[in-house]
C-alpha cells in the first residue's frame, strides 16, 4: 500500500511540485489571443487619433493614394478567380 503524506498546509507534495506545461496548441492559442487583443487595442488607438485630428482640422486624405487603393482592390477583385491554374489545365 502507498501512503500519502500531506504537507503542513494540507496539500500533497506532488500537487505543489508539478508545474503546468501548456501544450503547443494551447501556447499557440494564447499567442493568437494576445495578438488579437493587441490588434484591437492598436485599431482603437488609431481611430481615436484620427477622430482627434478630424476635430482639430488637421486630418488630410491624399486623394491619389485613395484612388490607387481603390484601383488595386478592384483589380484584385476582378482578377480573383479568373486566373488560370497551370496545374488544372488540360493538355491537348
Amino acid at each position: 500500500m502507498r501512503s500519502t503524506r500531506k504537507a503542513k498546509n494540507g496539500t500533497s507534495p506532488a500537487s505543489e511540485a508539478a508545474p503546468v506545461i501548456p501544450s503547443l496548441e494551447a501556447r499557440r492559442r494564447l499567442t493568437m489571443e494576445a495578438s488579437a487583443k493587441r490588434s484591437e487595442e492598436l485599431r482603437a488607438q488609431k481611430i481615436r487619433d484620427i477622430k482627434a485630428r478630424i476635430a482639430q482640422g488637421t486630418y488630410h486624405v491624399d486623394a491619389a493614394e485613395v484612388a490607387k487603393s481603390i484601383a488595386r482592390s478592384e483589380l484584385a477583385r476582378l482578377l480573383d478567380g479568373k486566373r488560370s491554374n497551370p496545374a488544372k489545365r488540360k493538355k491537348s
